[in-house]
């Protein structure tokens, strides 16, 4: 018996005839075969069988003539519920009409009553055979469907070409890749259309790791490529597209390279303003202690000037590292260029022409205007350092939306869209490596001695602390550009500064409770505010001055609190005194805060705060309002 004999004996056969004499008959010497038959005396029996069957039959023997309805309606059933079933008509009559009927009806062949076994089972197996003939071409007709439907959906460029390198055929995805019609890459070199190739070995498999190359755009292209025997003759390469990949890395890692910095530039600050804090407030001590006309006040003023410089310095570290803490108000962008264009041209110089073109009507941005300020000098200085031989610097102000790069696939995440900053320069640019790290702090392109690198460090984090994004383009030889948005407000009225008037330092009798870890800086503090006339209280830290508030049957009118101390910080000192002493008014300082709460209670106006490094009039200054103003309801 041949193996394909061996094969065809275990398909499923279905039995419809109404003589159960026959029917017995025929399916003992199916089941003596090595077959596995099924049998009904009516057609709907036969029907409801084949529905029900593990698996359809691959061989069904009808019988015309059915007590429920005739046979020709159970084989077009039966077809109806596979085509693949091969059907054998069984017949009591000879006649060419029974012949003509079963053949019309698609059946296989048919066999006359009573049925020899031989020729049973020869017809079976001619059947068998033809059932897996026709199962296995509707198997191989599926399999290449699905593979037509892979090499058109797959996301990866598929390119099937000869020995020669010449192109068979495409996937869509290769004609996104290489921008030409499947019509034109056929009978096209593949080397032609993607010059990286040439590095696939001839023989064999092949994978040529992520590589680079110039496309048309002057863009880098960074392509996967494997290379496969796909058939004699026939080589199949894939092809991803790994540029915009690539590029999503790089933000990435750029992004983390930046916080990274930021957290120490942040620690930086913090740590060294409590220094500058000293410096300064001794200084002003002094300065006001000594004649005009000592020669040693000049010294003084020396270390005074100095401590602003280097306060100077830290606030731009801040302001790179998002923890700074900003005074914002609703504010139209284009009042800020007008208010500081009399400065830009001055820093400037006439020999770079200074264009100005504001758009009307703007949306309102809330934002510091100071810190605003400070972004449009910085980006005008470099600009000015990029012009050596003279050029244009083009300020332009609008309303508009976040481009698409900037947002990747979500919405605009600002409901009421952007205001633009667009800041263009004819200066020599920058190549790809410069711009990579340009708003990188102490990173500068200027000779030793000729800038700090902090410059464009803190237009990036004013930016991006003020909610805003920053874009730069630019190319050796041919300017710069750098476009900065900021979300819009839907409806408000530009605020107005508030109009400092100067006074000498106020003095006081009230309790103050005084919570610094920097030992220098706590005992300035009782300084400046027992010489003005208050009792004070010190601690270390939050622990201390919650034990020492327990302790102390006075009232205390005002705790002044570091933001950042070990232990216990000022924020959950505040929650637990508020517990205990809901009366007490709080005052936060600190050279930074990281402090998210703290952050949003300065900028809706619930929190009082003075920023370090301060003087000493400035630190009783800010005690004495805080304690003259009315009480906040909790």
């Amino acid at each position: 018996m041949t193996s394909l004999q061996t094969e065809a004996y275990r398909l499923p056969v279905l039995i419809v005839d109404d003589d159960p004499q026959m029917l017995r008959t025929i399916t003992d010497i199916l089941r003596l075969n090595g077959y596995a038959p099924s049998g009904a005396t009516t057609g709907v029996g036969g029907l409801e069988l084949a529905a029900n069957m593990e698996h359809l039959p691959a061989i069904a023997l009808v019988d015309l003539s059915l007590p429920d309805m005739d046979g020709i309606e159970v084989v077009a059933r039966l077809h109806a519920l596979s085509a693949l079933t091969q059907v054998v008509i069984l017949t009591g009559n000879a006649s060419v009409d029974s012949a003509v009927r079963a053949m019309r009806e698609q059946s296989y062949d048919y066999l006359i009553k009573p049925v020899q076994p031989d020729h049973l089972l020869a017809t079976l197996e001619r059947a068998g055979e033809r059932s897996y003939r026709r199962r296995a071409e509707e198997g191989m007709r599926e399999s290449e469907e699905r593979m037509r439907q892979i090499f058109a959906h797959v996301s990866d460029a598929l390119f099937i070409v000869d020995d020669s390198g010449m192109i068979l055929d495409a996937n869509p995805a290769a004609t996104t890749l290489t921008g030409k019609a499947t019509e034109d890459l056929r009978a096209t070199l593949l080397n032609e259309v993607l010059p990286e190739v040439d590095t696939i070995p001839d023989d064999g498999e092949g994978h040529l790791n992520p590589s680079t190359s110039p496309t048309k755009a002057a863009a880098t292209r960074v392509l996967d490529i494997q290379s496969a025997r796909f058939a004699p003759g026939v080589r199949v390469y894939t092809v991803r597209d790994l540029t915009k990949q690539r590029q999503l890395e790089e933000e990435l890692n750029q992004s983390r390279k930046m916080d990274a910095i930021g957290q120490l530039a942040g620690g930086v600050a913090h740590d060294f303003n409590n220094l500058l804090t000293v410096i300064m407030s001794y200084s002003s001590l002094l300065l006001g202690d000594i004649d005009a006309t000592d020669p040693r006040r000049q010294d003084v003023q020396e270390i005074s000037d100095a401590a602003e410089r280097a306060a100077a310095l830290t606030g731009q570290l801040l302001a790179f590292s998002r923890k700074q803490v900003m005074h914002t108000r609703p504010i139209n962008l284009n009042s800020v260029v007008t208010g500081v264009e009399k400065m830009l041209r001055r820093l400037i110089g006439e020999d770079i022409e200074l264009v100005i073109s504001l758009g009307d009507p703007m949306h309102l941005v809330n934002a510091d205007p100071g810190q605003l300020e400070q972004v449009i000098i910085n980006l005008a200085v470099n600009a000015r350092d990029a012009m050596p031989n003279g050029g244009k610097l083009h300020l332009t102000t609008a309303n508009a939306k976040l481009p698409t790069e900037s947002r990747g696939k979500r919405a605009d995440p600002s409901r009421n869209g952007h205001v633009m900053l667009e800041v263009v320069d004819t200066g020599i640019g920058m190549t790809r490596e410069i711009q990579q790290r340009i708003f990188e702090p102490f990173f500068t392109t200027k000779e030793a001695g000729k800038g700090t690198g902090l410059g464009l460090a803190t237009v990036y984090g004013i930016v991006k602390q003020s909610g805003g994004e920053v874009q730069l383009h630019s190319e050796p030889m041919a300017g710069t550009t750098f476009r900065i948005f900021f979300p819009a407000l839907a409806t408000a009225v530009e605020s107005l500064p508030a109009v400092a008037t100067s006074q000498a330092a106020p003095r006081g009798d009230e309790t103050v409770l005084i919570v610094e870890d920097d030992a220098a800086l706590r005992a300035l503090a009782a300084r400046v505010l027992e010489s003005s006339g208050y009792k004070v209280l010190l601690a270390r830290n939050g622990v201390e001055a919650l034990a020492l508030c327990a302790g102390y049957q006075g009232a205390i009118d005002l705790v002044a609190s570091d933001v950042v101390m070990p232990e216990m910080s000022g924020r959950p000192l505040v929650e637990k005194l508020a517990e205990t002493r809901g009366e007490i008014r709080v005052l936060f300082m600190s050279g930074y805060t990281d402090d998210d709460v703290m952050r949003r209670g300065v900028l809706d106006g619930r929190t009082d705060f003075i920023q370090k490094p301060f003087t000493a009039t400035q630190f009783a200054t800010k005690v004495r309002e805080v304690l003259d103003q009315p009480r906040r309801a909790s």
